[in-house]
């Protein structure tokens, strides 16, 4: 047991990190942590906890992998895959978050691309481009959304046009992208998904969750009846939730909180009083920390949403821990794969990251 928790812990960096410095600037500040734990925080959790639930019904019953399953297999080459796949990408994502959507796709991807003998590198670079971008769309699509949404208590018409050119751009970028990438026949897909018994139950409990968040509904009493049918109905899944996850957005609200009451940071409150510093601080920020923390952190120093999602919405592009999904994505392809993806990812979405940071620092 204590070397499975060992295991786990040394791929969970992130949940490391986060939780040393939460109790570093604990130690330094002294504040009451649970202080910084208020509604807003405990709503973002809950949140977080019903959809990874309501995924992982989703993945366990096969109603991701049968529609994946035969939408690709009407294709007949590398380019017409790619292009269904990307698009899958990008209807899932605003749905079921980008993470989510890149452990159904890229395994998918893998598997036609090992049966094909074709190497998915560039595809699978493109799937994590799509998925970050499309995410952003949507108040649920990505926990940093999730967070903004719930923290500002954003008008969702405004939230979802403040970020479509950014989500248009670059699922228009992946899809011109892919004409230049090698073209080859590929092999059918003869893989056989039969959908579970309740299937349709899942899909039933992620539109209500999703009209909850939409404020359609207290999401609390939504999440509970959730979560109460799936304990008296299948509670392994709640084994498929990213607990670490959740203890990372705890870690860093404990961190920001820390941060935001030191008094030689509250000048940082001034110049985050511009829109374009608040814009380029979490867009830079989450090319060293991740989005889903730059969003926290900046967040206790400014009331400008739109600028703040628009950043770590860019910040998800450009290095490799940009965002989450993107570590995802690469450590399923490098089980199976050994081309230099590092290389390429950087040398594809730095350049991505720093045309949308001119591009928005205009907007």
């Amino acid at each position: 047991m204590i070397k499975r928790i060992a295991s786990r812990l040394s791929h969970e960096w992130l949940f490391l990190i986060s939780a040393f410095f939460a109790i570093l600037t604990f130690v330094v500040v002294r504040k009451n942590p649970v202080s910084f734990l208020g509604s807003d925080q405990i709503r973002v959790l809950w949140i977080l906890l019903i959809m990874m639930t309501i995924n992982a019904g989703l993945k366990e019953t096969g109603v991701l992998d049968y529609w994946g399953i035969h939408l690709i297999s009407r294709s007949r080459d590398i380019r017409l895959l790619s292009i269904l796949l990307l698009v899958l990408t990008a209807i899932l994502a605003p749905l079921v978050t980008n993470d989510v959507t890149l452990l159904v796709i890229v395994p998918l991807t893998i598997s036609v691309a090992k049966r094909s003998n074709f190497d998915p590198m560039w595809l699978v670079i493109l799937e994590s481009v799509v998925a970050n971008g499309m995410s952003s769309f949507t108040p649920f699509g990505n926990p940093q959304n999730i967070y903004i949404y719930t923290h500002y208590q954003s008008p969702v018409i405004e939230f979802m046009l403040e970020v479509g050119l950014f989500s248009a751009i670059a699922l228009a970028i992946a899809i011109v992208t892919i004409f230049f990438v090698k073209n080859k026949p590929v092999s059918r897909v003869s893989r056989i998904v039969t959908l579970q018994k309740q299937w349709w139950m899942y899909l039933l409990l992620l539109f209500l969750m999703i009209a909850s968040i939409l404020r359609f509904g207290d999401i609390f009493v939504v999440g509970s009846f959730i979560l109460v049918y799936v304990i008296l109905s299948d509670r392994k899944l709640l084994l498929g939730v990213d607990y670490f996850l959740l203890g990372t957005f705890i870690a860093f609200f404990i961190l920001s909180g820390e941060i935001s009451s030191m008094t030689w940071l509250q000048n940082l409150s001034t110049f985050l009083n511009n829109g374009r510093n608040v814009f380029l601080t979490s867009a830079l920020l989450s090319q060293i920390i991740s989005n889903v923390p730059s969003a926290i952190v900046v967040s206790a120093f400014t009331n400008l949403w739109k600028p703040l999602l628009l950043g770590v919405s860019v910040g998800g592009f450009g290095t490799l821990v940009g965002s989450l999904a993107n570590i995802i994505a690469f450590s399923i392809y490098k089980k199976d794969f050994k081309s230099n993806y590092l290389k390429y990812f950087h040398l594809y979405s730095i350049p991505l990251f720093l045309g949308m940071l001119a591009l928005f620092s205009f907007f």
